[in-house]
C-alpha cells in the first residue's frame, strides 16, 4: 500500500470550515494568515501574506516557523523525511494497516492529548495505533485547545 496526499492532508476546507476551526485557536495564532492544508492529526499550515508558512502545533499550541517562502514550502513537502516529521506519514501508514482511516470531515485523535500526558508523535515518542481514534475535526481542535489551556 502506498499512501496518497489525500490520506495524508486535509486540503478541500472550506472558508466556513476555516473560521469556525481556526476560532478555536484565538490568541494562539496571530496576524493575517490563510490554510495551506491540515494534517490527518489536525495540525495546521499556515500561509502568511509576507510568504513565510507557519504550523500550529495542536499538541503544543505552538506556532513554529517552517518555511520563510511558500516555494520552499511546497519543495519540502514533498520529501519524505518532512512528510514523516510535519504528517507523521509512518504512523498513518500503520493506521491504515490497522484499517483506521478518516472520512470526510474527519482527523485521527490522540488520546489521552498529548498535553495531558499522551505520547506526542511529533518529538518521535512511540505512540500505539490503539489509542488513537477516529474524530470530527473541529471536535478534536476543540478538545486540543482545552488540553493545551490545562497544561
Amino acid at each position: 500500500m502506498q499512501l496518497t496526499w489525500s490520506d495524508l492532508l486535509i486540503e478541500d476546507i472550506t472558508p466556513d470550515e476555516f473560521k469556525r476551526w481556526i476560532s478555536e485557536w484565538e490568541g494562539f495564532v496571530v496576524g493575517t494568515f490563510a490554510p495551506a492544508f491540515m494534517s490527518k492529526f489536525g495540525h495546521w499550515f499556515l500561509r502568511r501574506p509576507e510568504e513565510p508558512v507557519d504550523m500550529l502545533d495542536v499538541y503544543t499550541g505552538t506556532v513554529e516557523r517552517i518555511a520563510d517562502t511558500y516555494e520552499t514550502f511546497t519543495a519540502e513537502v514533498n520529501q519524505p523525511w518532512w512528510q514523516e516529521a510535519y504528517l507523521l506519514s509512518d504512523l498513518v501508514f500503520k493506521l491504515h494497516e490497522a484499517g483506521k482511516v478518516p472520512g470526510k470531515g474527519q482527523c485521527y485523535a490522540l488520546a489521552p492529548h498529548p498535553s495531558l500526558g499522551g505520547p506526542n508523535p511529533m518529538l518521535d515518542q512511540p505512540v500505539d495505533p490503539r489509542f488513537i481514534m477516529i474524530m470530527d475535526i473541529g471536535l478534536w481542535q476543540s478538545l486540543c485547545v482545552q488540553a493545551v489551556r490545562r497544561r
